[in-house]
């Protein structure tokens, strides 16, 4: 995602010993769609910090054997 898409990004600053204000009235009305997704721009965000970039499906292969009966 680039940063032209025209979103309203809100950023507050907390110094320590100041009391943090309550955030309930953030996410109520959002529903779990926009939750998981705003979720999925954090990790993405997290991981542009790496060099590895968006993460891959992790499959491993493996073979079960039953013993003769």
């Amino acid at each position: 995602m680039t940063p032209d898409n025209g979103r309203k990004v809100v950023v507050k600053l907390f110094r320590p010993g100041d009391p943090v204000p309550d955030n309930g009235s953030e996410w109520p009305d959002s529903t779990p769609e926009e939750r998981l997704l705003a979720v999925w721009e954090l990790t993405l965000n997290c991981l542009a910090w790496e060099t590895f970039g968006e993460p891959r499906l992790q499959r491993s292969v493996s073979r079960v054997q039953r013993g003769r009966r």
